[in-house]
């Protein structure tokens, strides 16, 4: 029994995976996908409804359009996304003793984030945090901000010296350590970041 669940699972895994490349979210569009995924695993499009909404807590339908508002405000610097951020630097600034918080950039270059290979930056001495934001989740986003800021109140307090910025340097296991400690802190009042 648990194999068949394990199994039908799948079945809810490949149709949240094939759903956002669709090139319409109408009935029709996502009820062929569905009928070709259930009968590929051998179950009803009925059945992998039910199975898809216990996984997701969601219809298809519903999940599909809430990952395109979700997409859509990613988007729009100045949109929900601009408000979660201000909101975080702000508690994020308390926690780490920030002298003066650093405005943050919102960029959707993704030749930036490919050429430089980074999602997130900030130059010692600058007042601004560069935070790469397209197709990425808002808990992403977040803990780069942190981890950039993180750098801000290292350089606050002279612990970034020239060539110390290096992938598995000290500054950037501290950043890393860090981030990934508070976004969880944060995150137990603030679920809706795992959208």
């Amino acid at each position: 029994m648990l194999t068949e669940e394990i199994i039908h699972e799948v079945a809810a895994d490949e149709l949240a995976k094939h759903l956002p490349s669709l090139e319409k979210h109408d009935y029709d569009t996502i009820d062929r996908l569905m009928r070709g995924i259930a009968q590929k695993h051998q179950i009803t499009s009925d059945a992998l409804n039910k199975i898809f909404v216990r996984k997701y807590h969601k219809t298809p339908n519903q999940w599909i359009e809430d990952l395109k508002d979700l997409d859509e405000t990613s988007r729009n610097p100045t949109g929900d996304l601009g408000e979660e951020v201000k909101k975080f630097v702000e508690w994020a600034g308390r926690r780490l003793h920030i002298e003066r918080l650093p405005k943050i950039e919102l960029s959707y270059d993704t030749d930036e984030a490919q050429t430089n290979h980074h999602t997130g930056g900030h130059m010692p001495g600058s007042d601004t945090i560069w935070v790469y934001a397209s197709n990425r989740n808002l808990v992403d986003i977040l803990r780069t901000v942190f981890h950039e800021l993180v750098h801000v109140r290292q350089d606050e307090i002279g612990m970034i010296k020239p060539g110390d910025s290096y992938p598995g340097s000290p500054i950037e296991a501290m950043a890393d350590l860090l981030a990934g400690k508070y976004i969880k802190i944060y995150s137990e009042k603030n679920h809706h970041i795992f959208q």
